[in-house]
């Protein structure tokens, strides 16, 4: 019975009823299960560590001030998040007139395997095969891979179809092979 609680404590669902509720804690508990992938799915996209940092906490801000309106309708706390994180992107990118793309900090700022990857030099590779994507392609791929989200999830947030969305990743990969394959005969 015990081990049936804990699991409840951790499950978003649960927490966001309990936030919707008024529930601070639960919200902080949100806060510490889905800052790490809202950050990576900012930074990706911006390619600025205090520009990610802030554009998350906006995410959170805006999603704790949405919370009483949030309606499950098959869909998860996540992406409501990511929808949330996503506007926010946009609208950074509105605000700035003219789109600078930085090289990316060498600093410690992702957790795992993103964090060693962007170290090295396939990190840049990668980050600049990503831009030859389309923007459904690049975000099926991001949000997969980088973000760690199911198919599922990712339909939802996209508003597209499982399949639509296996498609959109197989042929975003096969670009992404192709030109990593390109890139790597030119550098031999």
């Amino acid at each position: 019975m015990e081990q049936r609680k804990v699991n409840k404590q951790n499950d978003p669902i649960f927490l966001m009823r309990l936030a919707k509720n008024g529930d601070q804690s639960a919200f902080g508990q949100i806060y510490e299960l889905y800052f790490t992938p809202v950050f990576r799915y900012i930074f990706l996209r911006v390619r600025n560590k205090s520009d990610a940092e802030n554009l998350t906490q906006d995410v959170f801000l805006k999603t704790y001030k949405f919370i009483g309106n949030f309606q499950e309708k098959n869909k998860t706390p996540l992406s409501l998040f990511f929808t949330i994180a996503r506007n926010t992107v946009i609208d950074f990118w509105k605000k700035k007139k003219e789109i600078l793309i930085e090289e990316i900090e060498e600093a410690e700022v992702l957790e795992n395997s993103l964090e060693i990857l962007e170290k090295t030099d396939d990190w840049k590779r990668i980050t600049n095969i990503l831009e030859k994507l389309t923007e459904d392609q690049r975000e099926a791929i991001s949000l997969k891979f980088i973000s760690g989200l199911s198919n599922k999830e990712i339909s939802q947030l996209l508003e597209k179809s499982e399949e639509s969305i296996r498609q959109l990743q197989s042929r975003g990969l096969r670009v992404m092979r192709e030109y990593f394959n390109q890139d790597s005969r030119i550098s031999k």
